[in-house]
């Protein structure tokens, strides 16, 4: 999923192709050529199908070997990427390239892994338990650390914090938070080992030590800024004496970093940095910020605001005294990086509403802008003096690319190789040499687990053809299957579908989202936000509803209102599907795409839907206060707990109108597989929407339900996820928003509920009430819908596709033939014809 535009993309790589075409002459090349030239259109359609049939005859035919990089971009990576730890964080290399340092995930114990990267040292992985803030010696044969020496006390402390974690006590939390951090510091030492002889040398440290700690360049002096006492300073640490005050003056310090030529440089605020002679103590304040250390280490170079002025501004180390400034604007500038050429700097800057990147000359001091795009590129850094490394997108959802300095020209740097599913990185750290990139990503599109894998991609190999070639096969594989699942679990309803969906109107979506967007502001504090309500109130009574105005007060003196429409089901009337967008948006911009475009696109569906009631009721609801901290969804979801209601499904679309490119696409953000699967067939079979997929719900209406019910959610937001540089600011406006796309998204939201409340809900109870051998019984609670004719059963191992599948009219099975470690999977099916929209499962011990 390539977020530069899809034609700039498939315009070039087309042009490499025929790059490659002139350098290997022939028909049989040409042809090549145009094969994967119509096969890259196709990919752009989102007709993937068609796109991997094509890439796939192309490898296999002679001459198919020459387009192997257009090919392997076009589908994913073109690089050789490595898994090289399940999960972690803060990955960093050590100063020589030969170890790779991996801390604990998200929510994990402390530890630190040090692996031996390619060509290193160490080849066995080694994790010491608690350690924290770890660098590896210059010389690379020791590393020092920071670790917590547990107790009794501090065991009991985080006992109690589990036990609260539990409840709904959030001050009892913080506090007890508060008290193991306080029991960690005074229990926190420092460590070094040497690799070779696994000894250890114990640091006397400061009251608190803060991480990271820093090695001097000789390898042998340890610093570390820390608190003493009421004052923070920098101390070189000993082992056999006290730890000694190297800087002049006390005052906040963070982010220690070591200098050439001996030198140390830290934060001493949010726009100053000071670089520190440890030798002398003599301290050199700056004013500036995000500096950075020349890839040659000869210079520093951070942004200066000076009045209305920005700059890039470079102090050699040689000479700390002065600083030259370059680039001189009005426009916010921030992470600037020097090659190791000394002479060019590459840096962000913002000139209307995303950043892009430029870059400086110092020799000449001409300036020019490197990348036009209209999302933010962002954290560029010098992997050799032809390439930078760059970021793309918001911050949950950012992408890695490798830019030439020349020309612009983007390469795609990493990707998880798959047709739908979209990726999110998180950490991007090059070696010192250049020759490969870690990442840290969720590589699967699962943010609800805290995992994230860690990544190693080797710039010096790309992909091969017979890995490319299976990698092809694979996505081939893959996206028939989706759609023949897709097309059968629509082919007992898809007629009636197929006429309701035709009524979707682009123009009356237009209209009511022109008039939200004159309310300006829609936060619960402002005048738009009543007026909101007033309007989609009475459209909902204007389609023949007979809507509910949910009053709560989130705030002493604010009222605010969910609109809650009900279309009562004709078969299963208690069983209850919602769907939902809420309607407010910040308290500083008008909120276009986040959200009227899923509210309006609600409203559309609501509104096509009037008079085709469903077997099961179907839930219209337009939350307030989501922006204020999803307050409209929780209250929902708070009286629909309380009344009892029989919630089984839900859809939550959020953002979904802005577009930016040609493209109608945008993401499934989901927790129930089968939901998934369902909107992808609702978008292929009855839309022109291109749908992708990540398993996310977190900070969304989507989370309320989630805590009250368990994994019945889905929905669409925005593609890729927060790509929209206009998220949460003034400028989210009515002509940034793409109503066709938003069209498109209240279609397959028309079709996905149609055959949700068609369908049996997925099963509850189920159990393996006995087993004897290679037998089992497999019972489960029945089917809440009425007219359920029978269920389907399939059995199998866990990391195989099922074996055998068998049919029961009564919730009750007895399987043969099975193992232990193989699950079992059951779904009903309707007198109409309809599958469970989800399997239920269980495992066989």
């Amino acid at each position: 999923m390539n977020p530069v535009s899809s034609l700039a993309r498939r315009v070039c790589l087309t042009a490499a192709a025929i790059t490659v075409a002139s350098a290997v002459a022939g028909a049989q090349q040409i042809r090549a050529v145009a094969t994967f030239d119509s096969a890259a259109i196709a990919w752009t359609d989102g007709s993937y199908v068609e796109a991997l049939t094509q890439l796939d005859r192309l490898l296999a035919a002679p001459g198919g070997d020459a387009l192997r990089d257009s090919v392997a971009l076009l589908t994913g990576e073109l690089y050789r990427t490595t898994e090289i730890a399940p999960d972690g964080s803060n990955a960093r290399w050590s100063a020589d390239g030969r170890r790779i340092l991996i801390d604990a995930g998200i929510g994990k114990p402390r530890a630190t892994t040090v692996l031996g990267a390619p060509s290193g040292a160490a080849t066995v992985p080694q994790t010491i338990a608690g350690a924290f803030g770890a660098v590896v010696s210059p010389g690379g044969g020791r590393i020092a650390f920071l670790i917590v020496e547990e107790d009794a006390e501090l065991r009991a402390a985080r006992a109690q914090l589990d036990s609260l974690l539990s409840g709904t006590d959030g001050r009892a939390m913080n506090e007890q938070r508060g008290r193991i951090a306080a029991l960690e510091r005074a229990r926190t030492s420092v460590v070094e080992r040497a690799f070779d002889s696994g000894r250890d040398r114990r640091f006397q440290a400061p009251d608190e030590v803060i991480p990271p700690l820093v090695y001097g360049p000789d390898g042998s002096s340890l610093y570390a800024i820390a608190r003493q006492g009421m004052t923070v300073d920098v101390f070189a640490l000993s082992e056999s004496t006290a730890p000694r005050n190297v800087s002049q003056r006390s005052g906040p310090r963070s982010g220690l970093q070591a200098l050439s030529g001996g030198k140390l440089m830290y934060m001493t605020g949010p726009r100053a940095f000071a670089i520190l002679d440890p030798a002398t103590g003599h301290e050199q304040p700056f004013d500036g910020m995000v500096p950075s250390l020349s890839a040659d280490g000869s210079a520093v170079v951070y942004v200066a605001i000076k009045g209305d002025t920005n700059s890039v501004n470079v102090v050699r180390l040689d000479s700390v005294t002065t600083s030259t400034a370059f680039a001189f604007t009005t426009d916010p500038i921030s992470r600037p990086a020097m090659g190791a050429d000394g002479h060019t700097i590459v840096f962000q800057q913002m000139p209307d509403h995303d950043w892009e990147l430029y870059v400086v000359n110092r020799d000449t001091a001409r300036q020019r802008r490197l990348t036009r795009e209209i999302q933010h590129d962002l954290f560029p850094r010098w992997v050799s003096n032809d390439r930078v490394l760059s970021v793309l997108g918001e911050s949950r959802h950012r992408r890695s690319y490798l830019l030439d300095p020349n020309t612009g020209e983007r390469t795609r740097l990493f990707h998880n190789n798959l047709v739908r599913t979209v990726s999110m990185e998180y950490e991007w750290v090059p070696s010192p040499d250049g020759s490969k990139v870690l990442i840290v990503a969720e590589r699967d599109g699962n943010t609800i687990s805290p995992e994230r894998g860690v990544y190693m991609v080797d710039l010096t190999q790309k992909v091969g053809l017979s890995d490319l070639r299976q990698r092809v096969g694979a996505m081939l594989a893959t996206e028939t299957q989706l759609r023949e699942r897709g097309k059968a679990m629509f082919q007992p309803i898809e007629a009636a579908v197929r006429d309701v969906v035709a009524n979707v109107s682009v123009a009356r979506i237009y209209d009511a989202a022109r008039v939200v967007y004159g309310f300006g502001s829609k936060y619960i504090t402002q005048p738009g936000n009543r007026q909101a309500i007033e309007f989609y109130e009475r459209k909902l009574r204007e389609y023949g509803y007979e809507p509910e105005l949910q009053w709560f007060e989130p705030r002493p003196g604010v009222r605010t209102a969910n609109v809650i429409a009900t279309l009562r089901g004709t078969v299963n009337p208690e069983l209850l599907y919602v769907v939902s967008s809420h309607f407010d948006s910040v308290e500083g911009g008008p909120g276009a795409d986040d959200n009227s475009s899923g509210s309006t696109a609600l409203l559309e569906a609501a509104r096509v839907l009037a008079g085709h009631p469903q077997p099961a009721t179907i839930v219209f609801a337009f939350f307030t206060g989501e922006e204020a901290g999803l307050l409209g969804s929780r209250e929902y979801v708070r009286r629909s707990v309380a009344a009892g209601a029989k919630l089984v499904g839900a859809l939550n679309n959020d953002m979904v109108g802005w577009s930016g490119d040609a493209r109608y696409d945008n993401t499934i953000r989901y927790s129930n597989d089968g939901l998934r699967d369902l909107q992808h067939a609702a978008a292929i079979g009855f839309t022109d929407l291109i749908t992708y997929d990540a398993r996310y719900y977190k900070s969304t209406d989507a989370h309320a339900y989630y805590e009250a019910y368990g994994d019945i959610v889905s929905g669409i937001g925005s593609y890729p996820i927060l790509s929209n540089p206009h998220y949460h600011q003034s400028h989210d406006i009515l002509a940034t928003i793409s109503h066709r796309l938003v069209g498109e998204v209240s279609k397959t939201t028309v079709a996905s509920l149609m055959l949700m409340a068609s369908s049996p809900s997925r099963i509850t109870g189920i159990t393996v009430a006995s087993r004897s051998g290679s037998e089992a019984r497999v019972e489960w609670t029945a089917s809440p819908e009425n007219g359920i004719r029978s269920y389907e059963v399939t059995y199998g191992p866990a990391d195989e596709a099922p074996r055998r599948t068998l049919t029961s009219t009564e919730p009750r099975v007895t399987l043969t033939g099975v193992a232990a470690g193989w699950v079992v999977r059951i779904r009903a099916v309707s007198d109409r014809g309809t599958s469970g929209w989800d399997w239920a499962r269980a495992d066989i011990k």
